[in-house]
Protein backbone atom coordinates (compact mmCIF):
# COMPACT_ATOMS: atom_id res chain seq x y z
CA UNK A 1 0.00 0.00 0.00
CA UNK A 2 2.80 2.35 0.95
CA UNK A 3 4.56 1.61 -2.33
CA UNK A 4 1.43 2.49 -4.29
CA UNK A 5 1.05 5.73 -2.33
CA UNK A 6 4.67 6.69 -3.01
CA UNK A 7 4.16 5.94 -6.70
CA UNK A 8 0.98 8.04 -6.75
CA UNK A 9 2.75 10.97 -5.06
CA UNK A 10 5.59 10.68 -7.55
CA UNK A 11 3.18 10.77 -10.50
CA UNK A 12 1.31 13.74 -9.01
CA UNK A 13 4.62 15.56 -8.39
CA UNK A 14 5.83 15.00 -11.93
CA UNK A 15 2.48 16.11 -13.34
CA UNK A 16 2.51 19.27 -11.21
CA UNK A 17 6.08 20.06 -12.24
CA UNK A 18 5.22 19.57 -15.93
CA UNK A 19 2.21 21.85 -15.53
CA UNK A 20 4.27 24.57 -13.86
CA UNK A 21 7.01 24.35 -16.48
CA UNK A 22 4.42 24.48 -19.27
CA UNK A 23 2.61 27.38 -17.62
CA UNK A 24 5.87 29.28 -17.12
CA UNK A 25 6.99 28.62 -20.71
CA UNK A 26 3.65 29.77 -22.13
CA UNK A 27 3.69 32.85 -19.96
CA UNK A 28 7.25 33.63 -21.06
CA UNK A 29 6.33 33.08 -24.72
CA UNK A 30 3.56 35.67 -24.48
CA UNK A 31 5.82 38.34 -23.04
CA UNK A 32 7.06 41.19 -25.24
CA UNK A 33 10.77 41.56 -25.88
CA UNK A 34 12.56 43.26 -22.97
CA UNK A 35 15.63 44.50 -24.82
CA UNK A 36 17.97 43.79 -27.75
CA UNK A 37 21.55 43.24 -26.60
CA UNK A 38 24.14 43.35 -29.41
CA UNK A 39 27.74 42.11 -29.29
CA UNK A 40 29.97 42.74 -32.32
CA UNK A 41 33.51 41.31 -32.34
CA UNK A 42 35.21 44.74 -32.32
CA UNK A 43 38.00 43.28 -30.19
CA UNK A 44 39.26 41.74 -33.46
CA UNK A 45 40.09 45.26 -34.65
CA UNK A 46 37.39 45.33 -37.35
CA UNK A 47 34.63 47.93 -37.42
CA UNK A 48 32.57 47.18 -40.53
CA UNK A 49 29.48 46.57 -38.39
CA UNK A 50 28.15 48.63 -35.48
CA UNK A 51 25.20 48.29 -33.12
CA UNK A 52 23.11 50.75 -35.11
CA UNK A 53 23.43 48.71 -38.31
CA UNK A 54 22.44 45.49 -36.52
CA UNK A 55 19.48 47.17 -34.83
CA UNK A 56 18.20 48.46 -38.17
CA UNK A 57 18.05 44.86 -39.41
CA UNK A 58 16.50 43.16 -36.39
CA UNK A 59 14.07 45.96 -35.52
CA UNK A 60 13.43 47.35 -38.98
CA UNK A 61 10.23 47.15 -41.00
CA UNK A 62 10.83 43.58 -42.17
CA UNK A 63 11.20 42.06 -38.68
CA UNK A 64 10.34 44.72 -36.09
CA UNK A 65 11.13 42.31 -33.25
CA UNK A 66 10.21 44.86 -30.57
CA UNK A 67 6.53 44.26 -31.34
CA UNK A 68 6.77 40.45 -31.52
CA UNK A 69 6.06 38.19 -28.55
CA UNK A 70 9.00 36.06 -27.44
CA UNK A 71 7.23 32.86 -28.47
CA UNK A 72 6.79 34.12 -32.03
CA UNK A 73 10.40 35.16 -32.50
CA UNK A 74 11.81 33.56 -35.68
CA UNK A 75 15.46 33.23 -34.72
CA UNK A 76 16.47 31.43 -37.94
CA UNK A 77 14.94 34.17 -40.07
CA UNK A 78 16.73 36.87 -38.07
CA UNK A 79 20.09 35.11 -38.50
CA UNK A 80 19.50 34.64 -42.23
CA UNK A 81 18.83 38.35 -42.71
CA UNK A 82 21.92 39.32 -40.71
CA UNK A 83 24.09 36.84 -42.60
CA UNK A 84 23.10 38.43 -45.91
CA UNK A 85 25.14 41.48 -44.97
CA UNK A 86 28.45 41.39 -46.85
CA UNK A 87 30.38 42.38 -43.71
CA UNK A 88 28.91 39.59 -41.54
CA UNK A 89 30.58 36.19 -41.58
CA UNK A 90 28.28 34.59 -39.02
CA UNK A 91 25.53 35.76 -36.68
CA UNK A 92 24.10 34.05 -33.60
CA UNK A 93 20.73 35.02 -32.13
CA UNK A 94 19.12 33.65 -28.97
CA UNK A 95 16.88 34.61 -26.03
CA UNK A 96 17.76 34.67 -22.35
CA UNK A 97 15.50 34.02 -19.36
CA UNK A 98 15.02 37.75 -18.76
CA UNK A 99 13.29 38.20 -22.11
CA UNK A 100 16.26 39.77 -23.90
CA UNK A 101 17.22 38.93 -27.45
CA UNK A 102 21.00 38.59 -27.72
CA UNK A 103 22.74 39.06 -31.04
CA UNK A 104 26.38 38.13 -31.59
CA UNK A 105 28.07 39.23 -34.81
CA UNK A 106 31.28 37.79 -36.23
CA UNK A 107 32.58 40.05 -39.00
CA UNK A 108 34.33 39.10 -42.20
CA UNK A 109 38.13 39.38 -42.12
CA UNK A 110 39.66 41.41 -44.99
CA UNK A 111 43.05 40.22 -46.24
CA UNK A 112 43.80 42.70 -49.03
CA UNK A 113 42.16 45.70 -50.68
CA UNK A 114 41.93 45.27 -54.45
CA UNK A 115 41.51 48.01 -57.05
CA UNK A 116 41.13 46.68 -60.58
CA UNK A 117 40.47 50.10 -62.11
CA UNK A 118 36.83 49.14 -62.65
CA UNK A 119 36.06 47.82 -59.19
CA UNK A 120 37.40 48.16 -55.67
CA UNK A 121 36.78 45.74 -52.81
CA UNK A 122 38.34 43.75 -49.99
CA UNK A 123 39.15 40.07 -50.32
CA UNK A 124 38.02 37.95 -47.37
CA UNK A 125 39.60 34.87 -45.81
CA UNK A 126 36.98 32.84 -47.67
CA UNK A 127 38.10 34.49 -50.97
CA UNK A 128 34.82 36.38 -51.28
CA UNK A 129 34.48 40.07 -52.13
CA UNK A 130 33.75 42.51 -49.32
CA UNK A 131 32.56 45.96 -50.43
CA UNK A 132 34.19 49.12 -49.13
CA UNK A 133 32.59 50.52 -46.01
CA UNK A 134 31.68 54.10 -45.06
CA UNK A 135 32.30 53.13 -41.43
CA UNK A 136 35.77 51.60 -41.54
CA UNK A 137 38.87 51.36 -43.71
CA UNK A 138 40.93 48.23 -43.01
CA UNK A 139 44.71 48.58 -42.85
CA UNK A 140 45.59 45.76 -45.22
CA UNK A 141 47.85 45.14 -48.19
CA UNK A 142 46.83 47.16 -51.26
CA UNK A 143 46.55 45.35 -54.59
CA UNK A 144 46.20 46.93 -58.02
CA UNK A 145 46.03 45.86 -61.64
CA UNK A 146 43.94 43.51 -63.72
CA UNK A 147 43.19 41.12 -60.85
CA UNK A 148 41.12 38.05 -61.67
CA UNK A 149 39.53 35.40 -59.46
CA UNK A 150 42.30 32.97 -60.32
CA UNK A 151 44.70 35.34 -58.51
CA UNK A 152 42.74 35.32 -55.24
CA UNK A 153 44.30 32.23 -53.68
CA UNK A 154 47.83 33.44 -54.40
CA UNK A 155 47.08 36.91 -53.03
CA UNK A 156 45.65 35.35 -49.89
CA UNK A 157 48.82 33.32 -49.33
CA UNK A 158 51.02 36.33 -50.14
CA UNK A 159 49.21 38.62 -47.68
CA UNK A 160 49.30 36.01 -44.93
CA UNK A 161 53.01 35.44 -45.48
CA UNK A 162 53.76 39.17 -45.27
CA UNK A 163 51.50 39.74 -42.25
CA UNK A 164 53.24 36.97 -40.32
CA UNK A 165 56.71 38.51 -40.77
CA UNK A 166 57.59 41.74 -38.91
CA UNK A 167 60.22 42.87 -41.42
CA UNK A 168 58.10 42.25 -44.51
CA UNK A 169 55.02 43.80 -42.92
CA UNK A 170 57.05 46.89 -42.04
CA UNK A 171 58.32 47.46 -45.60
CA UNK A 172 55.80 46.05 -48.11
CA UNK A 173 52.55 47.98 -48.44
CA UNK A 174 51.20 47.16 -51.91
CA UNK A 175 51.16 44.67 -54.77
CA UNK A 176 50.66 45.43 -58.44
CA UNK A 177 49.92 43.03 -61.27
CA UNK A 178 51.93 44.19 -64.28
CA UNK A 179 51.16 41.35 -66.68
CA UNK A 180 49.58 37.88 -66.53
CA UNK A 181 51.20 35.89 -63.70
CA UNK A 182 53.67 38.67 -62.90
CA UNK A 183 53.52 40.90 -59.82
CA UNK A 184 55.66 43.61 -58.27
CA UNK A 185 55.79 44.65 -54.62
CA UNK A 186 55.80 48.30 -53.55
CA UNK A 187 57.45 49.57 -50.38
CA UNK A 188 56.70 52.42 -47.99
CA UNK A 189 60.30 53.65 -47.73
CA UNK A 190 62.81 53.86 -50.57
CA UNK A 191 62.30 54.53 -54.26
CA UNK A 192 62.58 50.97 -55.55
CA UNK A 193 60.25 48.15 -56.58
CA UNK A 194 60.53 44.42 -56.00
CA UNK A 195 59.92 42.16 -58.98
CA UNK A 196 58.21 39.15 -57.44
CA UNK A 197 57.03 37.33 -60.56
CA UNK A 198 54.42 34.61 -60.11
CA UNK A 199 52.62 34.19 -56.80
CA UNK A 200 54.57 31.13 -55.76
CA UNK A 201 57.71 30.06 -53.86
CA UNK A 202 56.98 32.63 -51.17
CA UNK A 203 59.42 31.18 -48.65
CA UNK A 204 62.50 31.09 -50.87
CA UNK A 205 61.80 34.48 -52.50
CA UNK A 206 61.30 36.30 -49.22
CA UNK A 207 64.31 34.65 -47.62
CA UNK A 208 66.43 36.03 -50.47
CA UNK A 209 64.88 39.47 -50.01
CA UNK A 210 65.50 39.53 -46.26
CA UNK A 211 69.10 38.46 -46.81
CA UNK A 212 69.50 41.25 -49.38
CA UNK A 213 68.08 43.77 -46.90
CA UNK A 214 70.52 42.62 -44.26
CA UNK A 215 73.66 42.45 -46.38
CA UNK A 216 73.19 45.25 -48.92
CA UNK A 217 70.34 47.72 -48.44
CA UNK A 218 71.28 48.31 -44.83
CA UNK A 219 74.71 49.50 -46.01
CA UNK A 220 74.06 51.37 -49.27
CA UNK A 221 70.65 52.85 -48.42
CA UNK A 222 67.10 52.37 -49.65
CA UNK A 223 67.49 54.55 -52.76
CA UNK A 224 70.64 52.92 -54.16
CA UNK A 225 68.73 50.35 -56.22
CA UNK A 226 65.91 50.91 -58.68
CA UNK A 227 64.62 47.34 -58.93
CA UNK A 228 65.19 44.16 -56.97
CA UNK A 229 64.34 41.03 -58.92
CA UNK A 230 63.37 37.85 -57.04
CA UNK A 231 62.27 35.83 -60.06
CA UNK A 232 65.42 33.75 -60.44
CA UNK A 233 66.28 30.68 -58.41
CA UNK A 234 69.04 31.05 -55.82
CA UNK A 235 69.94 34.61 -56.81
CA UNK A 236 68.81 38.23 -56.76
CA UNK A 237 69.31 40.60 -59.68
CA UNK A 238 69.41 44.22 -58.48
CA UNK A 239 69.51 47.24 -60.80
CA UNK A 240 71.48 50.23 -59.52
CA UNK A 241 69.77 53.55 -59.89
CA UNK A 242 72.91 55.57 -60.64
CA UNK A 243 74.08 53.67 -63.69
CA UNK A 244 71.48 50.95 -64.43
CA UNK A 245 74.35 48.54 -63.91
CA UNK A 246 73.31 45.08 -62.80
Amino acid sequence: MKAKWRLLKMILGISLLAFLVSFSANRHACKPLTDIKIKVDHESGKYFVNDSLVRKVVDGKQLHVSSVALGNMEVDKIEQLLDRNSFVRKSQVYQDIDGNMKVQIHQETPLVRINTGNDEFYLSEQLTKIPLSPLYSAQVLLVGGNIEEEDFEGLKELSQFISADKLLKKHIIAVKKEEPNSFILLVNKGDYVIEFGELEKFGSKFEKLKLFYDQFLGKVGLNYYERINLRFNNQIVATKRISDEK
